[in-house]
């Protein structure tokens, strides 16, 4: 992963697919094991562990997700 990919990762303690979020990775530290994620205008720190690059499912949902929210 690298800065500017889109990630999706799982928000809480658990893998459970209801805690699925996509957002645009801004930091990621090996050593650390920390993935620093731009989420809803805030950049929130998710474990490595919970974290994997999106793909193009998961873009097509983000982009769909974005325009509802602009409308609203």
């Amino acid at each position: 992963m690298q800065p500017g990919d889109l990630v999706r990762f799982h928000r809480g303690g658990d893998a459970d697919l209801k805690n699925t979020c996509v957002g645009l990775l801004v930091e990621y530290e090996t050593w650390e094991k920390v993935a620093r994620i731009l989420y809803k205008g805030q950049v929130i720190m998710i474990h490595g562990s919970m974290v994997e690059k999106a793909g193009k499912k998961d873009e097509a949902c983000y982009e769909s997700h974005d325009i509802k929210n602009k409308g609203a």
